[in-house]
């Protein structure tokens, strides 16, 4: 035990600090990689339980875990120990004090633009916030001991849960039964709400002055297995009712036939399936204490190991390889094949060693984690192989481009036939002949190589987190992807840090420095194409292993999670066995719905052309990356025509506008400026046919004010 224990928290609160244990091995070294289980062993009763029940030692030998007080006051007992070993246990104690009570609500029955009053103890006064349904809300009023809050529209109908959240503690639930009813909305400019598709007929008329426009953007928050389209129809019905006027957000069928894969995607896309398959191998079996395959060799430059390494892009053959040791640094190895003809110099090989070893590898494990040490050797082994530059014939290079470089979770695997027991990132060589298959010269193999390298290291790490440490499923593809493309821009924001402009860059107009961007460089282009196509490309479903609009979707929701929640956000959503949309809300603290819902109003009100950017709620904005000066940029060096690639359709008053919708998607449209008298608008969103959409699809409307 190295922190945490007797503190005491308010009950339903989580304690101050995280309870840290270090492990050791015989010598007393600290031991990386080793699974600490964390058990209540007093207090569960009453509802004490850990964030995560499992935790993983960092290189210093420590784990740490967050407790959630139970709803009663008093003591709480915890063991932690290593996975298997519960003898070694360190045991911790807690005590529970008396946390806010909630005893009473007046009126029981209410509506938009009631005032409810809450009665009980310790409620926080006006720093509490109060949640009625899927609402929160803070107090226009209160002590300690009584709250007031002013009821909001468009909640639904029915029974709605109500508590009071504060100091890190909550009390128990009292219900109000809400009854909605429509009246104008009093949006003031550039603000923005989210309503659900069930209540946005029946909650909302929209003021229809001549000065006034507004976005709305229809969604569908939520995640599926496959992209199966649903054709809807947001309708903005004015005093004469709707007519025959059409626009179409998307064709019903838009992207959900995707391209012809890349040679890389390819690989991806089997690796991960196969990763999926190979999953249960660590459910039927826990990992064995020790690594049933033997070890590598100690490490010792010049020396030669042999690796078993992917024949297809299917990745069910195997060949073997034999590498000798080049580079040693601190956290790398790198072993290059004996049969590559051409390569790196030694001084060339050091140095994109100690690229890797200083820049790449500390940038990724402090923002995701740590990775395991399977084969005890305390490095990630770079192996560059013209076996990877195999996997692609060269007459499909200028058609389906090439692999890059790979990892693959059987290597962590060490009672799967062919692994490698150890963690092995699998790059190409340079090949300027083209002996091996399509011509690299020795810069761009460079260059590849690094970009890839921090991409595919979150996927190791995600993997052991998930798969290994807690005999889980892998993290879904969308989000697993986005978090890989979230690594390669951690990189390049390194470098942004190091050289503020107009530094390392060759022109004035560079946004980035030059050591930025083979790393941004792609999500940005990503960013662009996705933004031009919303309604056809999901954030959250992928079709294989995600098209470029895909990949460019999940990058900016995770760009945007991180600046309002923090970029140690990304750490805890690997470091868990929970997945998908499920982990972001869990991880956030809040609903996926109402997540997607700020963020789909971000992509449009963030850095608004000629307004102030504290005109706009932190909430509906990115706070790292100003959204339209990165795209204007890109259209320029793209040679793209919009600056903006966004374009809502404009929705006529009476009117429509429908198309094809997956889950994960948004279509941009827009409403105003009216006609002089125009009466207040009357919103809808259903299918096509005036069904409603189904429990479980995320339908609900984001509508923005901008003017």
């Amino acid at each position: 035990m190295v922190g945490g224990d007797a503190q005491s928290a308010p009950a339903g609160g989580l304690l101050p600090n995280a309870l840290r244990v270090e492990v050791r091995d015989v010598a007393g070294v600290p031991v990386k990689a080793a699974v600490v289980v964390f058990r209540v062993a007093l207090g569960s009763a009453d509802g004490a339980v850990f964030v995560d029940s499992m935790s993983v030692t960092a290189a210093d030998g420590i784990a740490a875990a967050e407790l959630q007080l139970g709803a009663g006051a008093g003591r709480v007992e915890v063991l932690a120990f290593p996975l298997g070993a519960p003898d070694r246990a360190a045991r911790f104690t807690a005590t529970a004090t008396a946390g806010p009570t909630l005893t009473g609500l007046l009126p029981v029955n209410v509506g938009p633009g009631d005032t409810l009053r809450l009665a009980g103890g310790a409620l926080g006064g006006l720093a509490a916030v109060v949640e009625i349904g899927p609402a929160r809300l803070r107090p226009v009023g209160g002590t300690e001991s009584e709250l007031r809050v002013v009821v909001p529209d468009c909640l639904p109908a029915g029974a709605l849960a109500v508590r009071v959240l504060t100091g890190g503690a909550s009390t128990l639930s009292r219900a109000v039964t809400y009854a909605p009813r429509r009246r104008p909305l009093a949006l003031p400019p550039y603000a923005a709400m989210t309503i659900g598709a069930s209540e946005v007929g029946s909650c909302i008329a929209l003021a229809a002055d001549a000065a006034t426009e507004y976005v709305l953007v229809p969604q569908l928050a939520s995640q599926a297995p496959s992209l199966v389209a649903i054709t809807a129809r947001v309708t903005a019905g004015g005093a004469t009712g709707l007519t025959n006027l059409v626009a179409l957000f998307s064709e019903p069928a838009r992207g959900l036939t995707p391209a012809r894969l890349s040679a890389q995607a390819e690989l991806d896309v089997s690796l991960r399936e196969e990763e999926r398959r190979l999953a249960a191998l660590v459910r039927d079996a826990p990992p064995p204490a020790t690594p049933l395959a033997p070890p590598m060799l100690a490490l010792t430059l010049g020396s030669l190991r042999s690796f078993h390494v992917i024949s297809n892009r299917e990745g069910t053959a195997f060949t073997r390889a034999t590498g000798r040791l080049r580079f040693l640094g601190e956290h790398i190895a790198i072993y290059v094949d004996t049969t590559a003809w051409y390569g790196y110099r030694d001084d060339e090989l050091a140095s994109l060693g100690r690229h890797f070893d200083q820049e790449i590898y500390p940038t990724v494990t402090s923002a995701f984690g740590p990775e395991p040490d399977m084969d005890k050797n305390g490095r990630v082994v770079v192996f560059m192989t013209p076996r990877v530059n195999a996997l692609t014939p060269a007459q499909d290079c200028a058609l389906r481009g090439f692999v890059t470089g790979f990892f693959f979770g059987r290597d962590l695997l060490p009672t799967a036939s062919y692994s490698n027991a150890g963690e092995v990132y699998y790059a190409l060589v340079p090949d300027p002949f083209g002996e091996y298959s399509c011509a690299h010269a020795k810069a761009d193999a460079t260059r590849l190589t690094t970009g890839v390298f921090a991409h595919e290291l979150q996927h190791l790490i995600s993997f052991f987190h998930h798969v290994v440490a807690r005999g889980g499923e892998p993290e879904e593809l969308w989000l697993n992807e986005g978090l890989s493309h979230v690594a390669e821009e951690l990189m390049s924001k390194r470098y942004e840090a190091r050289y503020p402009p107009p530094l390392g860059r060759l022109t004035a107009q560079q946004i980035f420095p030059d050591s930025s961007q083979p790393f941004i460089t792609p999500q940005l282009l990503n960013a662009y194409v996705y933004l031009n196509a919303t309604p056809g490309h999901s954030v959250t479903t992928f079709a294989g292993t995600g098209s470029p609009q895909e990949r460019g979707a999940a990058w900016l929701f995770l760009r945007w999670l991180g600046d309002q929640k923090g970029e140690s956000i990304y750490a805890r959503l690997v470091q868990t066995g929970q997945r998908g949309t499920a982990n972001i809300a869990a991880r956030a603290g809040e609903p996926f719905a109402s997540l997607f819902g700020d963020f789909s109003a971000a992509l449009w009100a963030d850095s608004l052309i000629g307004v102030p950017r504290d005109a706009v709620s932190p909430r509906h904005r990115f706070h790292s990356r100003n959204l339209r000066q990165l795209m204007a940029r890109q259209a320029t060096i793209a040679g793209f025509p919009d600056p903006f690639p966004v374009k809502p359709v404009r929705i006529p008053v009476g009117g429509w506008a429908e198309g094809g919708l997956v889950p994960g998607t948004m279509a941009f449209t827009s409403l105003g400026p009216f006609s002089p008298g125009q009466p207040p608008v009357v919103l809808g969103f259903t299918r096509t046919d005036g069904s409603l959409f189904g429990a479980g699809q995320g339908a609900q409307v984001t509508v923005i004010r901008v003017k």
